[in-house]
């Protein structure tokens, strides 16, 4: 491949409320060069998602040792997060790009695609948010994944907003303090006022920030951090037995929650651990090259 030529790049994307990867692959499925951009869930609204990815994708190229590949001879296949409002996934039909074709489905399709290759199966997804996305057969369905804050348990976000809450809590004294509450204060601000002021303009990522806070005391012993985890563990467990109600025999959980709020969860659910045939990515060249999903038809050039 040469960067003259015509022959197809893959540009595969996963769109995450924290941040934006994207992987390029050769027309033979050998990955090219991975990219990094920051949040880029649809909620933040389409353009704010594109600048993103484009980002990515532009610090992807910059990899290639000169080689030079337009924007144009790109396919692109994202796994966004919290494409699930009509309004959104109309409006992505209808923005414009620069791509060679552009398709794009939510997170959990996506990464259910590319773990059950295109079969039956479970997905579980917390990382700053949360959802669940099942294939049987002919049905295909979500549990949650409804945004921050009126869903996404069992989330980062929603793990951090509690933990911020529990420690200005105890700086009332309301409830009992700890280490934990402490140095979580001392992140966020000193006086309840302060954290008051943080709170106006926070965004899941920020609160989703604190979950590895919350994990490490919560590994000390702290009891405030403990409870905290346990809360978001059974809000996991919670989501966990949905799919199972629905006859769900294998559940695959990815996310940057899974693996540490995995010691914390039901041990009777290991039952239903699935092992992934491939990752979001590949699920992402599935999305192109089987034209599944939301299929943009535009190709009209933007700068």
């Amino acid at each position: 491949m040469t960067g003259a030529d015509d022959t197809p790049v893959y540009l595969a994307a996963d769109c995450g409320g924290s941040n934006c990867r994207v992987r390029l692959y050769d027309q033979d499925g050998t990955m090219l060069c991975e990219g990094h951009g920051g949040p880029a869930n649809a909620s933040l609204g389409l353009n704010a998602v594109l600048s993103e990815i484009f980002r990515a994708t532009r610090n992807a190229l910059s990899k290639l040792d000169g080689l030079s590949i337009p924007l144009s001879r790109l396919h692109a296949g994202f796994a966004m997060a919290g494409l699930v409002e009509a309004e959104r996934r109309e409006e992505f039909l209808r923005v414009t790009h620069p791509f060679a074709s552009m398709t794009a489905e939510t997170d959990a399709f996506v990464a259910q695609l590319g773990a059950f290759a295109g079969g039956d199966g479970g997905l579980l997804i917390t990382g700053t948010g949360s959802c669940a996305f099942a294939v049987q057969g002919d049905e295909k369905f979500y549990i949650g994944g409804w945004g921050f804050p009126v869903s996404d348990q069992g989330s980062g976000a929603r793990l951090g907003h509690l933990a911020v809450r529990r420690a200005l809590q105890a700086y009332d004294d309301i409830l009992p303090s700890s280490p934990f509450c402490k140095k979580l204060l001392s992140e966020v601000g000193a006086h309840p006022a302060e954290v008051s002021c943080w709170a106006r303009t926070a965004r899941p990522v920020d609160y989703g920030a604190f979950a590895g806070l919350v994990i490490e005391y919560a590994e000390k012993e702290d009891e405030v951090a403990k409870s905290l985890v346990r809360t978001i563990a059974e809000e996991v467990n919670q989501l966990i037995r949905a799919l199972v109600r629905r006859d769900v025999k294998e559940i695959h959980h990815v996310g940057g929650l899974a693996e540490p709020i995995r010691p914390w969860l039901d041990k009777a659910h290991g039952r239903y651990v699935a092992q992934p045939r491939g990752d979001v990515f590949d699920g992402a060249l599935r999305l192109i090259n089987n034209r599944t999903g939301l299929i943009n038809k535009t190709g009209t050039v933007r700068s």
